[in-house]
């Protein structure tokens, strides 16, 4: 039988109570990563004059994003700092998977709206058809 001690019981209790942070720090993370790949998405397609040409290729030339790995559109992200990306005329979408195992989604739209979501599977191709469903809170 495993006995604890007050010092055994206080670390239990620290692990316990910093659980929720660790999904608000990872979550939060992930979501920043993807603001920002995002956000450097719009700028280009601003100055090159389409969604389109915001293509992964395309980004990973931007010295802002030097920390974070862009990806094909049919590939899985697995980490915070892996952006799927699918650039189209119609509409740019990213996704990135937080270390809590969540995926989430932006998808920025030639009309001019931002949705955002989460789901399974974690590449652009998949997120590209999926329902805006938000996100929730970190």
């Amino acid at each position: 039988m495993l006995a604890l001690g007050a010092g055994g019981l206080a670390l239990v209790a620290l692990v316990i109570a910093f659980r929720p942070v660790a999904r608000t720090g990872a979550v939060a993370y992930a979501q920043s990563n993807l603001r920002a790949v995002a956000a450097v998405a719009e700028r280009v397609a601003s100055e090159d004059g389409s969604l389109s040409l915001a293509t992964r290729e395309r980004l990973s030339s931007e010295p802002e994003l030097d920390d974070i790995l862009l990806i094909d559109p049919d590939q899985g992200s697995n980490d915070p700092e892996v952006v799927s990306v699918l650039a189209t005329d119609g509409a740019w979408t990213g996704t990135t998977r937080a270390e809590t195992g969540e995926c989430f989604w932006i998808r920025i739209e030639v009309r001019g709206a931002t949705v955002i979501g989460t789901g399974t599977g974690c590449s652009a191709e998949e997120a590209s058809a999926a329902e805006p469903s938000g996100w929730p809170e970190p």
